[in-house]
């Protein structure tokens, strides 16, 4: 059975094919493990279990139950009581996606078009303006990552959290008992990562912006914006092959950049963070067990 996470405030996200659990460390030390079934969209339609189109939804789902984890994760790490409410969150995650788009869709195609005015002529080959956007994309990305990571210790201890949550599952998917010892000998990577996934994302798109033209830069940022949905599927697809053929010499290759790329986004953790992942796994585990569901294949592929 495939799993997946996600790190949350003082805490861990899992997902297992039929339920979602959470373990959060409260400001008293104690663990407080929350977790409920968790019925994927991709279940309600074939349409829906088609390749790309399956991977696109689950990774929208995936960023919805983890805002929501998160922002109840965040009340019980600073011991609030009240939860933000749908519409909250909704709100919440529109702005992250607004600044998503601004960072690494706007600003590398002004930028490109900028370099262009610079060298006092247009870039108007699609293979050569997108080679510098991309490389422009990628290098605001690492550079976001290296920014927020120096700016805040408490992005290091969910970095910390991130760590532990890869730990875990690689405990888990090695058939070895879940405990702190059994982790400290693995390292903090994960061919499943969505910090690989982000990456796949980024060097995918170059591929397909290519097939867009060279245009005003309002067109060119809308026409991203359209087919997004379908890189985003593309690099799912991708992320998901790697993990069944992740023995082959060239899969590892390829996947070698991805991660390298998750020691910006990792941590090592501590026995503790280790601890709180473990119990939010087998928290899932346990309501596996006991409801004796069978997973389908929709609902067995997960980004962590």
């Amino acid at each position: 059975m495939r799993v997946g996470g996600q790190a949350i405030m003082e805490g861990v996200l899992m997902r297992s094919p039929n339920f979602w659990g959470m373990a959060v460390r409260t400001p008293s030390g104690e663990l407080d493990i929350k977790a409920e079934r968790f019925r994927s969209i991709t279940r309600k339609s074939w349409l829906f279990r088609l390749p790309v189109v399956r991977g696109f939804l689950s990774l929208a789902e995936t960023l919805w139950l983890g805002m929501k984890a998160l922002t109840l994760s965040t009340n019980i790490a600073l011991g609030e009581e009240e939860d933000l409410s749908k519409k909250e969150i909704a709100l919440t995650l529109l702005f992250g996606l607004g600044l998503a788009l601004v960072l690494f869709l706007a600003a590398p195609v002004l930028g490109t078009k900028g370099i262009g005015a610079l060298l006092g002529e247009s870039i108007e080959n699609p293979i050569v303006f997108n080679l510098v956007e991309g490389v422009l994309r990628i290098a605001i990305f690492i550079a976001y990552l290296v920014v927020i990571t120096a700016a805040s210790r408490d992005i290091k201890r969910f970095f910390g959290y991130h760590g532990a949550e890869h730990k875990a599952i690689k405990v888990y998917e090695r058939g070895e008992e879940l405990t702190p010892e059994n982790a400290r000998k693995l390292d903090t990577s994960h061919v499943r990562c969505g910090t690989s996934f982000v990456l796949y994302v980024l060097v995918l798109s170059i591929l397909v912006f290519s097939l867009l033209g060279v245009e005003g830069w309002l067109y060119m940022v809308v026409s991203r914006i359209v087919v997004i949905p379908l890189v985003a599927g593309l690099a799912f697809e991708f992320i998901m092959w790697s993990a069944r053929n992740q023995n082959n010499p060239v899969v590892q290759v390829l996947v070698w950049p991805g991660l390298q790329l998750q020691k910006l986004t990792t941590r090592e953790p501590s026995d503790d963070m280790v601890e709180v992942a473990m119990s939010s796994l087998k928290k899932v585990l346990a309501m596996e067990e006991e409801a004796k569901l069978r997973p389908d294949e929709a609902t067995n592929k997960l980004v962590i």
